[in-house]
């Protein structure tokens, strides 16, 4: 692929779904850094202030890169994010979402270690770990709005890769 001037790809899903391991294959691919809330939010306190410090140092991030040639990980289901998808112009961001069911969800994290369960980014007493976030927020997530939407439950990794460079190569063409 040429260099070009990518906008913001945000990557977007609940745990399980595939996330990581599509924006690290983009990052490769594409030669774009990727940036996670989650790895800000284990360098913070795990307090309502940690959080908003987090998605601070997260936007700082993405200004230093122009808001551009970035991958961005997230579940989407953060209010702050809509404050990029209504600051930024249309063509300056677009979101990958990764879809799969229940089932599916609760099998993938089952096989994560005990650690990765219930990661740092899990402050609140209501969401102990991973299982209770997607049970949570399963239904609210099926309506959130995204550019693409990658259904993984029967998907390899390869495959769900290819859909979405695909999909980011269609969008170049548009432009």
């Amino acid at each position: 692929m040429k260099k070009l001037n990518f906008p913001i790809i945000h990557v977007i899903g609940l745990p399980g779904a595939g996330k990581t391991t599509l924006a690290a294959k983009l990052g490769r691919k594409l030669n774009l850094p990727i940036y996670s809330i989650g790895d800000y939010r284990s360098r913070l306190p795990m307090t309502a202030i940690g959080e908003v410090d987090a998605w601070v140092a997260l936007f700082h991030s993405l200004s230093r890169r122009g808001w551009k040639n970035c991958i961005l990980e997230t579940t989407g289901l953060n209010f702050r994010e809509e404050f990029l998808k209504t600051a930024l112009p249309l063509s300056q961001m677009i979101t990958i979402k990764l879809e799969a069911s229940r089932k599916t969800l609760h099998k993938r994290i089952q096989l994560k270690k005990k650690s990765e369960q219930g990661r740092e980014w899990f402050f609140s007493k209501y969401l102990p770990d991973k299982f209770v976030f997607v049970n949570r927020f399963y239904k609210k997530f099926a309506h959130i709005p995204a550019d693409y939407c990658i259904h993984t439950d029967r998907r390899t990794k390869f495959e769900v890769f290819q859909l979405a460079l695909k999909e980011i190569n269609n969008y170049w063409r548009r432009q």
